[in-house]
């Protein structure tokens, strides 16, 4: 079978009708998400590699928990040979905790588009997924929790607002000064440098996924970014360069998270008991 075949077969059965679909994920317009079955197996095959259990349930794929995933490609630049950027985004849904969805990026590098894209979904998994299984859960297992108690909610019911603290990307080109930071990094910094900017959102019930970026280069220069469910965050920039201005000198450096805010009834300290 040709290599066109084969890809025109793979498009069929990804394309085919949605009767097989679950009923329960949102159905949005074919306009909002163009995801491909290149792409899709992609993802799926990093999936696989990385241990993550998951079904074909078209035109996504649905992990143990529930949460639906469709991804496309949105750009690929060739920079120079063997040197690929891509950018993807994935869509998630997840019909108890989110069901409205969410949207995140993926960037990265690689010898070719192929490459560069597993390598950005592998990133996603390994950083990004750690935080939204734990908080898609009843007990987060392997991410840290911030946990703050917030007014009743509409219902009279107490509320809880945990944060999830995914998995810390980090990387600095120096080995560590003698001097040190006044608190040495560790998963809460990125969160809790910029606590005060997410002071509304900490009081409204929403599932959120807040990416937290900060970076500063050889000479100096400050860099920071945020994004609340794939959208621009604004408020938090100023206060995570702050944060990156106190850094100890080691050259390039970056610090990148993922988290997750998250509204329970029962605190975390009871569900120890």
């Amino acid at each position: 079978m040709s290599l066109i075949n084969a890809f025109k077969n793979l498009k069929n059965k990804f394309f085919s009708s949605e009767t097989n679909a679950d009923a329960n994920v949102t159905r949005l317009k074919a306009s909002q998400i163009n995801s491909d079955p290149v792409t899709m197996q992609t993802l799926a095959d990093v999936l696989k590699a990385e241990g993550i259990a998951f079904e074909w349930k078209l035109p996504r794929l649905v992990l143990a928990d529930g949460m639906s995933l469709e991804a496309e490609a949105i750009e690929a630049v060739n920079l120079a040979e063997d040197r690929v950027r891509t950018c993807t985004k994935l869509h998630l849904h997840h019909a108890q905790y989110f069901p409205d969805g969410i949207a995140e990026y993926q960037h990265a590098m690689g010898a070719s588009e192929a490459l560069s894209t597993a390598e950005g979904f592998r990133g996603w998994v390994q950083t990004d997924l750690v935080a939204l299984l734990d908080a898609t859960s009843d007990a987060p297992k392997n991410c840290t929790v911030i946990e703050m108690s917030v007014v009743a909610g509409a219902d009279g019911l107490a509320r809880f607002r945990q944060v999830v603290l995914g998995p810390v990307s980090h990387l600095a080109t120096l080995p560590a000064a003698k001097k040190k930071e006044e608190h040495p990094f560790c998963p809460c910094c990125l969160f809790t440098e910029s606590t005060a900017a997410f002071h509304d959102l900490l009081q409204t019930d929403q599932f959120l996924g807040v990416r937290l970026f900060a970076s500063r280069d050889n000479e100096g220069k400050l860099a920071a970014d945020c994004r609340v469910n794939g959208e621009d965050f604004a408020p938090a920039v100023e206060m995570l360069t702050t944060y990156a201005s106190k850094w100890p000198e080691r050259g390039l450096e970056f610090r990148k998270q993922y988290v997750v805010i998250r509204s329970v009834s029962r605190s975390a300290k009871l569900q120890e008991k």
